[in-house]
């Protein structure tokens, strides 16, 4: 019975069908034999994931995201200059000048008001709305100038065109605070309203510097919008801004 057996076994690998042999449900040996893929074996992950295997260069490829070490002594976010290339960095120093003088302002203002609050010009309420001002401004600021930064640096075309939005938001919020005063805001129709004379040429100074601040900060923004839309972060543009291709998957 075993000689018997034997010999069936042997005529059907001899004839080929040794992948209907034993109940293995269409497992073909000379298949396998030859590399190519099999119905019911798993795959090796480098073959089944390819796009898994992805080459480290291209933009934004040597930025190291989670090295937060900006602003100094809060390290929110990271950023550094040195690791965009050079036709990139004249933008994002401008991006960061928006940021930087909107909390100028906003600190300045606290100083301003104190003083104001200090010789009995202004209520202590305002000097609340100025701290107010300086725990919200800043940051929105700083969330801007990231979404413009990543963006551009990434690149990713949907943070550059969120920025956009956030950059103008910015910048007709400080034309109101330029322009309009109330309370704490020093806007420049502030001057129709002084009346301590005593204390009037500090008020015009403030005002005047307040107001001229702010109007930069919203013309300031205008320019970086500008600036984000030229450099044009889109796929097919991707090697005239960055200098190389973005990674491509190895085969």
């Amino acid at each position: 019975m075993a000689d018997i057996i034997n010999s069936a076994a042997a005529s059907a690998l001899a004839s080929g069908h040794a992948g209907n042999f034993g109940g293995f449900g269409g497992f073909d040996m000379k298949g396998a034999s030859m590399g190519k893929p099999v119905q019911g074996v798993v795959q090796p992950m480098g073959q089944a994931l390819p796009q898994l295997s992805v080459r480290a260069t291209g933009p934004g490829a040597d930025i190291r995201w989670e090295d937060f070490n900006y602003p100094p002594g809060l390290r929110l976010i990271h950023f550094d200059l040195t690791e965009l290339p050079l036709r990139l960095r004249k933008t994002v120093r401008l991006l960061n000048l928006s940021f930087l003088l909107t909390a100028f302002v906003c600190f300045l203002n606290v100083v301003d008001t104190a003083i104001f609050v200090f010789n009995g010009l202004s209520r202590a309420q305002w000097l609340v709305q100025s701290l107010l001002h300086v725990m919200l401004l800043p940051p929105a600021a700083l969330g801007t100038f990231y979404l413009g930064y990543r963006g551009v640096a990434a690149p990713e075309p949907l943070l550059v065109h969120r920025f956009q939005f956030a950059q103008l938001a910015l910048a007709f919020f400080a034309v109101m605070l330029a322009t309009f005063p109330y309370k704490c805001v020093n806007g420049l129709l502030s001057l129709a309203y002084l009346s301590s004379a005593d204390m009037e040429a500090f008020h015009v100074i403030v005002i005047l510097v307040e107001s001229g601040l702010w109007m930069l900060v919203a013309l300031l923004a205008v320019l970086n919008v500008a600036a984000i839309r030229r450099i044009n972060v889109l796929p097919n543009n991707r090697d005239a801004v960055y200098g190389s291709p973005p990674a491509k998957p190895l085969r």
